[in-house]
């Protein structure tokens, strides 16, 4: 996600501005700093990343099993740190352990069913998958009921990798970011498969005091606007290149 974050995309546009004015192109470096401070407006100060996450998070409802559906669960992976003095649900980044527990809720809510983590090894050590496996064991989960795919890199292989092992026939139960359900839905679907939604992790939570529309300057808005220019710009590669 660094090459879309807007603090160093902000640094390169005023870079841009001090050698332009050094070269003494005046008029094209204040339209350049203009349009830097307009961009950090918008990304820190307006409504606007609050809108384009919220407008991502709600494309799918929070899962609530009908009936006495016993389906299989897939948790995507998301990164997590090799760092052996802590416990498994410890070394999960904030969006791994999300998506965990709510596998661990859906499991438990259904008495069990097949549970299957991926993610793949960072510095070629222990996987994601490995690792939220054994963060789900050690929240109330069978062993024998959890399936790891340790290879996948990304959503597209993590699709690959699971139409490979269990086909397309069977619905399952497919859990990750609320921000990064639409994409992850559109790619499983797109090769055949039938996914149900159980989207987590939302960022933008109603019912506090105050609107989550506001115009208050915000280090969080920055966070918004980069996490949803990752999400539109991934959209678009995997509609034009996968």
């Amino acid at each position: 996600m660094t090459y879309l974050n807007p603090i160093s995309i902000f640094w390169m546009f005023i870079l841009t501005a001090f050698i332009l004015h050094k070269l003494r192109k005046k008029k094209t470096s204040k339209i350049v700093f203009i349009i830097t401070i307009t961009c950090l407006f918008l990304s820190t100060v307006t409504p606007l990343p609050v809108w384009l996450i919220h407008n991502l998070e709600q494309h799918y409802p929070v899962y609530k099993p009908s009936g006495n559906e016993r389906l299989p669960v897939l948790v995507l992976g998301n990164y997590h740190a090799d760092d052996t003095s802590l416990y498994p649900s410890q070394k999960l980044s904030a969006q791994s352990l999300q998506r965990v527990t709510e596998g661990v809720r859906i499991y438990k809510l259904q008495s069990s069913c097949p549970i299957t983590f991926s993610g793949f090894a960072v510095n070629d050590k222990i996987s994601t998958g490995k690792v939220g496996s054994e963060a789900a064991v050690s929240l109330g989960v069978s062993p024998k009921d959890t399936i790891i795919l340790p290879a996948p890199r990304n959503t597209y292989e993590e699709a690959l990798v699971y139409k490979k092992r269990f086909g397309t026939k069977n619905k399952f139960i497919l859990v990750t970011s609320a921000t990064h359900m639409p994409r992850a839905m559109a790619v499983f679907e797109k090769l055949g498969m039938k996914p149900i939604a159980a989207p987590t992790g939302f960022l933008i939570k109603e019912g506090t005091k105050e609107s989550v529309y506001n115009w208050w300057p915000s280090s969080m808005k920055l966070f918004y606007t980069e996490a949803a220019m990752y999400e539109y710009s991934a959209q678009l590669y995997y509609k034009w290149f996968k």
